[in-house]
């Protein structure tokens, strides 16, 4: 079975994080190797605080996953500048070898005011060191701002989920359609256009599935385009599942009808 590194902060509420990593990797039949960076506190109002991992301890714990052996690396929330520098230093020998995924995430949907899940030297040190060994970084519309801070990137999926994050508050329907934009280096870029599901931007965990998604398909000897596809018709479906039963993301294996 094909193993994907997953490497991020721990959400006991089991909605993102490295268990919505691991229930992902288990869904589309890839074995999850977690490595936690953090463990975070969350409750009714959402993010309440992080405790960060020790920085040494998260580098041979990277170091001895690798060496047992892994075919992909999904990166999640990192915590701050050091543990940054530690991940770079980790997987600097291994990018051109073992395809990387990184969802940009440095803030919860909600959080406590000054709880973040990255600081904002550790943005600029994964923008600066990181992003560049990553074979695609995952940014939503609006993490991904005016584009600026990815210029490192190989190749850059921009999600548009959020696209409308704005629709419901000033009164107005959100659009039908939703284009994902993969985009290369080389100036390249693909366009995968679906039907918005409609309440699925208040689910929680979609970005964090999606980029886990693209991991399991890289894992499993898909090109790019290939993962970033299936990966998006997937999680269509657990979306779909999801508002049909009203309850949260649950990742489940794809029929062959999906």
């Amino acid at each position: 079975m094909k193993a994907v590194l997953c490497l991020g902060g721990s959400d006991p509420t089991m909605g993102a994080g490295v268990q919505m990593d691991t229930a992902v990797c288990r869904a589309l039949g890839v074995a999850p190797r977690v490595v936690e960076t953090m463990f975070t506190k969350q409750g009714e109002m959402g993010l309440e605080s992080v405790e960060l991992r020790d920085i040494v301890q998260i580098a041979h714990d990277i170091l001895h996953t690798l060496d047992d052996g892994v075919q992909a690396i999904k990166i999640g929330a990192l915590g701050d500048a050091h543990i940054v520098e530690a991940v770079v230093a980790a997987l600097e020998p291994w990018h051109e070898a073992i395809p990387i995924v990184i969802d940009p995430v440095a803030a919860a949907s909600k959080s406590k005011t000054e709880v973040y899940l990255n600081t904002r030297a550790g943005v600029r040190l994964m923008e600066s060191d990181l992003f560049p060994l990553a074979t695609v970084v995952t940014p939503n519309v609006l993490e991904y701002g005016n584009g600026e801070r990815y210029k490192n990137c190989k190749a850059i999926l921009r999600k548009g989920g959020h696209t409308d994050s704005f629709a419901e508050l000033e009164g107005r329907e959100p659009s039908k359609w939703v284009a994902d934009v993969l985009e290369n280096q080389n100036g390249d870029s693909f366009e995968y256009r679906h039907i918005r599901v409609l309440g699925g931007e208040h689910l929680h965990g979609t970005g964090c599935s999606l980029s886990t998604a693209i991991a399991c398909g890289l894992a499993n000897g898909a090109t790019l385009s290939e993962a970033c596809h299936t990966g998006i018709s997937v999680l269509q479906v657990w979306i779909k599942q999801a508002i049909e039963g009203r309850h949260d993301l649950r990742p489940t294996a794809p029929s062959e009808n999906s």
